[in-house]
């Protein structure tokens, strides 16, 4: 019986308490939209050596394009895609012929992102890949597509809001491709709006 009461007495202080706060007390946000657009530095890192190292180029510019859905609470959703460059290589194989490859992917990602502390983020986002290769110098252009479905990103964001509207920062990417069991590192320059 005397347990009762206490529950009892404690939960009507607690309801007494917050229907004492004021709304203003409580700080809201409002649910909003965000596009940003990000340009970096990305590292391809391969499972095996395709060809000899001194050809291969690993380290190219990326982009990144993400649509957020940012509610009131900490968690927020958005879709993100963007153009990486995974390698490149140049050689001679003889004074007539010279062979240049390339592959590149596009990934589309769904991105779950958590609020940590104001302006920094932490998101992962599981997605397929579009990868394309193209192999051109020695007879007709070659062209291939192939399509990954077990990849995975986890990304870490700080964005630091210029005014209402306008947020600028820096992100730090890290990309598993399943279909080719490779690893892309990206450190992003992002520029964001709200909408």
């Amino acid at each position: 019986m005397q347990r009762s009461v206490i529950i009892i007495l404690l939960c009507l202080f607690a309801g007494w308490t917050a229907s004492s706060q004021t709304n203003d007390s409580i700080p809201k946000t409002r649910s909003h939209y965000t596009l940003a657009v990000g340009a970096g530095w990305s590292h391809y890192f391969s499972n095996m050596d395709l060809v000899p190292a001194r050809n291969v180029q690993k380290d190219f510019v990326g982009l990144s394009f993400r649509f957020m859905w940012e509610p009131e609470y900490r968690l927020s959703l958005g879709l993100e895609t963007g153009f990486y460059r995974i390698f490149k290589v140049d050689s001679v194989l003889s004074p007539e012929y010279d062979m240049h490859a390339r592959m590149n992917m596009v990934p589309l990602l769904l991105v779950i992102r958590m609020r940590i502390v104001d302006n920094f983020y932490l998101s992962v986002a599981p997605g397929i890949v579009l990868q394309y290769s193209q192999i051109t110098g020695i007879g007709d252009k070659i062209t291939s597509h192939q399509i990954s479905f077990a990849n995975f990103e986890a990304c870490a964001s700080y964005l630091y809001p210029l005014s209402k509207y306008f947020e600028v920062g820096g992100e730090a990417r890290f990309f598993y491709v399943g279909k080719t069991n490779d690893y892309l590192m990206s450190l992003n320059a992002v520029f964001a709006v709200k909408l």
